[in-house]
């Protein structure tokens, strides 16, 4: 066995985010999107403070969805069935990590909603009901330009 293999939790509860800070060599958010970075920064220092390491040896990875097209609204389309399962279908109805985030991104109104349609067996009004700019917020889809806009990095 190689010792030396860096281990990452995929995370996004705040305890879960502070513990992985804790114990792990790095984090993978899960549905991370750069609005909330300000959120989990501080989960991350409490995490790191508590395992007794410098920042610089903690890692993050985020990732995301990617669909460079013209159809802006297609595109959005094609992810709302995954969000929905993720919003209705995972987890207790009480306890639902992926519901949790979309409320923490000022979206409950619409995950309590999904919720409630998912578990009623109306999939496709569920599906309907995820807002746009909801996972327009966690992706980057649309033309070159719009995403560079978008997303752009100072350094």
């Amino acid at each position: 066995m190689n010792p030396n293999i860096p281990i990452f939790l995929g995370t996004g509860m705040e305890s879960t985010v502070r513990m992985t800070a804790e114990i792990a060599d790095g984090w993978l958010p899960l549905g991370f999107v750069p609005e909330t970075t300000g959120i989990y920064s501080d989960w991350i220092d409490q995490g790191i403070k508590r395992g007794n390491k410098k920042p610089e040896q903690f890692e993050k990875q985020a990732g995301t969805q990617v669909k460079v097209t013209d159809d802006v609204n297609g595109a959005l389309d094609k992810l709302k069935p995954g969000i929905a399962l993720y919003m209705g279908g995972m987890g207790h109805k009480s306890i639902n990590f992926h519901k949790e985030m979309m409320v923490r991104r000022g979206f409950g109104e619409a995950a309590d909603r999904i919720q409630e349609l998912y578990l009623a067996k109306r999939k496709e009004e569920a599906i309907a009901a995820v807002p746009d700019e909801f996972v327009d917020s966690g992706a980057l889809i649309g033309p070159v330009d719009r995403i560079a806009k978008r997303y752009s990095y100072d350094g």
